[in-house]
């Protein structure tokens, strides 16, 4: 569910009120008062798109490297719900497989380095997993809490995290509409790749997946006594052409 970014005074009231409430009602064993409240929009989702540029640049750096590696994007917004990034931009860095850093004078430099057009549009900051899910991590978290402090009111940016299996985790900060969309309210789509929806449609139809049917245990056998069967010797059964002893479930033959 999307969510806000900004507590505005009138949910600030909200808050007052529903805490004053749980205040009266309120009865502690341990001297201890705990107080969550969560807030979301419904039905509130936003898209953003990859040109195609930029789709195969993250996907050469997502599996060209065997060491984390960290990018910006430019992007533009489409509307009130939808952004464009339109191309991917590597900038200095250090790198491990499982950390990315960078050297702040170098990628000061770097950054006022681009034209403005450019500059104006780095509204995107993405990173690849290498040996993990796309969950972020303490270091991811502490990173967007920093470029997050610096946006201003009617600015946006997304973050992106991609794996070699080409999972994706995203967030949008749209400041402007005071919404954050996470995973299941982003849907990323590839410009141009609407084509292939119906491809896969017509394809999942020709593929299935083979199917295995596990054998049913068998249930063991009734047991017989040898004298009924004193001129066939010690597995009778067998060579009157049924079953053998090991067709038996293991059941030896009760003496």
């Amino acid at each position: 569910m999307s969510r806000p970014i900004i507590f505005t005074e009138k949910m600030k009231q909200q808050a007052r009120k529903d805490f004053n409430a749980m205040l009266n009602d309120i009865k502690v064993t341990d001297g201890e008062i705990n107080y969550r409240k969560s807030y979301g929009y419904k039905d509130c989702g936003a898209v953003v798109w990859l040109t195609a540029e930029a789709y195969r640049k993250i996907l050469a750096l997502v599996t060209g490297f065997s060491d984390e590696v960290g990018w910006h994007g430019t992007v533009s917004r489409e509307s009130d719900s939808e952004f464009i990034i339109e191309d991917i931009f590597v900038y200095p860095q250090e790198v491990t497989g499982s950390t990315v850093n960078t050297d702040q004078t170098e990628y000061t430099k770097w950054l006022y380095e681009l034209d403005d057009e450019t500059f104006n549009k780095v509204r995107m900051q993405g990173h690849s997993h290498v040996h993990m899910g796309v969950s972020p991590s303490g270091t991811d978290v502490k990173h967007r809490q920093q470029i997050l402090d610096q946006l201003e009111d009617d600015m946006y940016y997304i973050f992106m995290v991609w794996n070699k299996s080409l999972s994706v985790h995203t967030l949008v900060y749209d400041m402007s509409r005071n919404i954050l969309y996470e995973d299941g309210d982003v849907d990323v789509r590839l410009i141009g790749g609407d084509g292939m929806d119906g491809f896969l449609t017509d394809a999942r139809e020709k593929v299935r997946k083979k199917t295995y049917n596990k054998p049913k245990k068998r249930e063991p056998e009734e047991q017989f006594e040898i004298e009924d069967f004193e001129e066939y010797g010690d597995f009778p059964y067998s060579l009157c052409g049924g079953r053998n002893y090991y067709d038996w479930g293991g059941q030896k033959w009760k003496v």
